[in-house]
């Protein structure tokens, strides 16, 4: 299967996934006075009180009296930028329509209706439609699914091809003590090499390309969601400073690429090369965070922090694994058995050292930002976004399961046929490996959406 249609076809089904689970209207708002409350006298103003800080440029209210009279601005409160404040007009004794919208600063779309009496439910307002919705739905989600797969497919694609497969090379796989043919098994691999790194370049800008279909779905997708002109999305908003960055970040990505290509030493470490690639997505991360629920918590810093390190994590292993399936894999497949072996060993050596490292990153830091999110643990399964985490948890966690198999199973067996002490043949593990990364890359991809999912929703706290 060539390497464009294996990655289309890996994140159309995670865009299925993404898009089946999306469910992403607003945690619960509380309203004062509240829906279809009497109250004795008409309050100044209407509180409506979100689950998370909200953009001060990016509100608007519309209140509409029982006589006609009418208000259309809001404000956030004093003191409390989780609160958005709409002035009420004095329009008498009956029942008045109130509507908001807006985004909260961690990009979620919020709108909302309510009414309430003063001392008498008639005469009635006219309805008051909100001018945004409740969320975004499964658009955002496909598009912020794009985003994440770009941005850190990228730099794990790069950074694991530097980390693995080049030092892999270099020190001639692996081989019994005292072995000869480290230069042979070099020449042939670099012999075979042309076409399985075309196929990463191939997978690398259709990476790319992702990120910026993405980005160019996001921008109209969450304009209509709020409710405002895209140039009042992009000026000022946090949303909009990482998506002029992210989208930055991406043109940045291709013109290395663009300029890198023709240079590339094919399996000899590249140094600033590869590295070059990766800078992007690893800022992309970044900025990912800084815009998402971490920075917009009581712990903002730290949260943040931990997020950008899970984000590199996610890079590092699911972004190898690719690696592994468009490059190593294929250039194995063209090696002589011997060469096969030998060099999949140091291959998979590497691998997994990586890969143990980005499991205990994300472990500590997936639960500490568990821990900042879910007020309690009936939340996992009470709520839109702990299930959507539930669901991330559950494939993460048959992911370990493969990823440790691949480990305690298939890692020793490659080291123990290279260095000699089984003989080689169909036992040397390298279809069985091949099977479990084609299988890893799914799961990972529907791990990713269901990230996608749960950035959509508001944390329950």
């Amino acid at each position: 299967m060539g390497t464009a249609r294996t990655m289309l076809l890996v994140m159309l089904a995670a865009l299925a996934l993404g898009a089946a689970g999306a469910s992403t209207a607003m945690a619960a708002t509380v309203v004062t006075p509240p829906d279809g409350a009497t109250v004795p006298v008409a309050p100044g103003a209407v509180r409506v009180a979100l689950p998370a800080p909200v953009e001060p440029d990016l509100v608007r209210g519309e209140v509409r009296g029982p006589r006609g009279a009418s208000g259309g601005s809001a404000t956030t409160g004093a003191g409390d930028p989780q609160a958005l404040v709409i002035p009420v007009p004095p329009d008498g004794a009956g029942t008045y329509r109130v509507a908001w919208w807006g985004m909260t600063t961690d990009g979620h779309p919020f709108a909302g209706a309510s009414a309430f009496a003063v001392r008498s439910p008639t005469p009635v307002a006219a309805p008051v439609t909100p001018g945004g919705s409740d969320g975004a739905g499964p658009l955002a989600v496909i598009a912020r699914l794009l985003v994440l797969i770009g941005v850190l497919g990228t730099a794990g694609m790069a950074l694991t091809r530097e980390w693995v497969l080049a030092r892999a090379w270099v020190a001639g796989g692996v081989a019994p003590p005292g072995a000869q043919g480290a230069d042979a098994l070099r020449d042939h691999a670099s012999a075979a090499s042309p076409d399985p790194v075309s196929r990463w370049w191939t997978a690398l800008w259709t990476l790319l390309a992702a990120w910026v279909v993405g980005l160019a779905i996001a921008l109209p997708v969450q304009a209509a969601a709020v409710g405002w002109a895209w140039g009042d999305l992009l000026g000022g908003t946090r949303w909009g400073t990482a998506w002029m960055g992210l989208l930055a970040l991406a043109v940045i990505g291709a013109v290395a690429a663009a300029a890198l290509r023709g240079g590339d030493p094919g399996l000899a470490p590249a140094g600033a090369r590869m590295y070059a690639l990766a800078v992007p997505g690893l800022i992309g991360a970044v900025l990912l965070s800084w815009s998402g629920h971490a920075a917009s918590g009581t712990d903002a810093t730290l949260g943040t922090a931990f997020d950008v390190a899970h984000g590199w994590a996610t890079a590092a292993w699911l972004g190898g694994l690719v690696m592994l399936m468009v490059l190593a894999l294929p250039l194995l497949d063209a090696l002589a058995p011997a060469d096969r072996v030998r060099l999949g060993a140091g291959i998979v050596v590497r691998f997994s050292t990586v890969a143990v490292a980005a499991v205990v990153i994300l472990v500590i830091t997936g639960v500490y930002r568990a821990l900042a999110e879910l007020p309690s643990l009936s939340a996992l399964w009470s709520t839109d976004y702990g299930l959507a985490l539930l669901a991330k948890l559950v494939v993460f966690g048959v992911m370990l399961v493969l990823a440790a198999w691949n480990r305690l199973v298939l890692h020793p067996r490659l080291e123990r046929v290279a260095l000699g002490l089984e003989p080689a043949g169909a036992s040397d593990g390298l279809p069985a490996l091949e099977a479990s990364v084609r299988a890893e890359v799914l799961l990972g991809a529907a791990v990713l959406a269901a990230v996608a999912v749960m950035v959509a929703l508001m944390p329950p706290t």
